[in-house]
């Protein structure tokens, strides 16, 4: 019995609270001091900055426990706030913290200042000091500005920073309503009434190259590349706010860290197309001081009236085509005997068969392999398999509209073999089979007197007329399919593709029409 009274009185002691003698301020608070905020260790100021000093506390005591903080700064400092701050803390795990804001003088000098905090805790009528210390550096402009730097900068970019593939660099793409347009509503009396906002990233990398923490507020402006000024257009006011109440980022640099973020870029319907000048800049938290810009051209695009014009030219153009053929469908089938219908239909199936079929396999393949270099192996086969059959067909039957009818034939095997009928597939080929048929017709190669197997001719003649329908092509596909393409790009396809291959293809077809003409005599 002695035994088990015993044992609950130990029990008992065991588990009663912690007396004030017990009491560890170390093991039973966590106390910390943060300057400025958000800041580990030793932070970074410049003169004339505002910042705040962030105090933490925090009670792993069961019980009542009362606490007076004190907040010591270096002299010259300016405290907007009372040093002192009594609080008291009833439970487990309750905790306490305040930004006390204070101003560092501009005039200061440069060096490094300690920042004491002293927590007096009284716990069951026994007091207990707890002090914790950080260190702030004030650095002259001149040394932060060659510490800090904007080391990349990427426009547009995705929501991580990162750069966006889908649009070119340093552009951005804008929804613009144009002027004539709007004088057009005001006079009638008409509105658009469209308020969203076009938004992107801007990607920026910061760089810390010194030894202290820094943190740095990040902002941008779009300025006007010719006065300078700030454009609102593209920092407009959302939701009733300013603009640069959304438009920044906050990031702290560690000593010899670089670190990615992204801003994002709001642009509103009064936007303009053109040249403009991307200005990045950063500051210290707390000052308004920028301690580093980086400058960048961008330019603002809307739509494209080229590719636009070209498409609507290249659609008449293909339409105008096929109506002109089936309203003189005899007259054309009547000039032609039934043996050139025939070897007409020959060489299309022959295209057919040895370009398209081969091409649906090999096309996704030589994307997959050599990237935006494709074209270098599919030209082999639609660029100089394909003139190979054309100027060896135009040198066996020399007339007008005997490149149209080959055409036709790949179209409609093509639409009904592998079901390629598409808007692109028609406008591309019935616009190169109508230039080719005017510049051979100008050039001698076909009509009246028909001179076609001038090699030089012929490759110089089909170069033409493939460059203006790859260029019309590629402006199909970025009306109706909204791509882009780069500049170096389309120009790449155009010169090798659209012309070499070309002109190596009719250069060997008059060969191949020769021989074939000898045969078939």
């Amino acid at each position: 019995m002695k035994n088990i009274v015993f044992f609950f009185l130990v029990l008992v002691l065991a588990i009663q609270p912690a007396t004030a003698e017990e009491f560890k301020p170390e093991d039973m608070t966590t106390f910390m001091i943060q300057a400025p905020h958000g800041v580990e260790g030793s932070g970074l100021a410049v003169g004339g900055s505002n910042l705040s000093a962030y105090l933490f506390f925090e009670s792993y005591y069961d019980g009542n426990m009362n606490v007076t903080m004190e907040l010591d700064l270096p002299e010259g400092f300016v405290l907007r706030d009372t040093p002192v701050h009594s609080f008291s803390l009833q439970t487990e795990y309750e905790d306490w913290y305040r930004l006390v804001d204070f101003y560092v003088p501009a005039d200061i000098s440069p060096g490094t200042y300690n920042i004491t905090a002293t927590a007096v805790v009284e716990v069951e009528g026994n007091k207990h000091t707890i002090v914790r210390r950080t260190r702030l550096k004030v650095a002259s402009k001149e040394e932060i500005a060659e510490e800090m730097a904007v080391s990349g900068l990427t426009v547009p970019s995705d929501e991580d920073g990162y750069g966006d593939p889908s649009h070119p660099a340093s552009t951005l793409v804008i929804r613009e309503t144009s002027p004539a347009l709007k004088k057009l509503l005001k006079v009638t009396d008409l509105q658009i009434n469209r308020e969203e906002l076009t938004s992107t990233y801007i990607g920026v990398e910061i760089t810390n190259n010194g030894d202290s923490t820094v943190p740095v507020i990040i902002t941008y402006d779009v300025l006007d590349i010719k006065t300078g000024e700030p454009v609102k257009a593209f920092k407009p006011a959302i939701m009733g706010m300013n603009a640069d109440t959304l438009c920044y980022a906050t990031v702290t640099l560690a000593p010899g860290s670089s670190s990615l973020v992204s801003l994002p870029l709001y642009i509103s319907e009064d936007a303009m197309g053109g040249e403009y000048l991307l200005r990045v800049k950063v500051k210290l938290t707390g000052s308004d001081w920028v301690a580093v810009t980086r400058d960048q051209k961008i330019t603002a695009i809307s739509r494209k009236w080229g590719p636009i014009i070209i498409t609507l030219v290249s659609s008449l153009l293909g339409l105008t085509a096929v109506s002109l053929f089936f309203s003189r469908s005899k007259e054309i089938m009547d000039r032609f005997k039934t043996r050139n219908l025939v070897l007409i239909a020959l060489f299309g199936t022959v295209s057919f068969a040895a370009i398209n079929l081969p091409m649906t396999i090999l096309w996704e393949l030589s994307h997959a392999v050599f990237g935006p270099f494709s074209f270098l192996f599919t030209g082999l086969f639609h660029e100089i398999l394909l003139y190979m059959l054309i100027a060896s067909l135009v040198v066996l039957i020399p007339k007008p509209g005997v490149v149209s009818l080959f055409m036709m034939v790949r179209f409609l095997l093509g639409g009904f073999i592998t079901g390629s009928f598409t808007p692109i597939t028609f406008i591309t080929l019935s616009l190169s089979a109508v230039v080719l048929e005017v510049l051979m017709y100008a050039a001698g190669i076909t009509g009246k007197n028909p001179a076609p197997e001038n090699r030089f001719r012929m490759g110089v003649v089909c170069g033409i007329a493939d460059m203006a329908s790859g260029y019309a092509s590629f402006s199909v596909w970025m009306v109706l399919y909204r791509l882009f393409y780069s500049d170096w790009y389309i120009m790449a396809n155009i010169l090798i593709d659209g012309f070499l291959y070309t002109f190596i293809g009719a250069w060997f077809g008059i060969s191949l029409g020769k021989r074939l003409k000898k045969v078939a005599e």
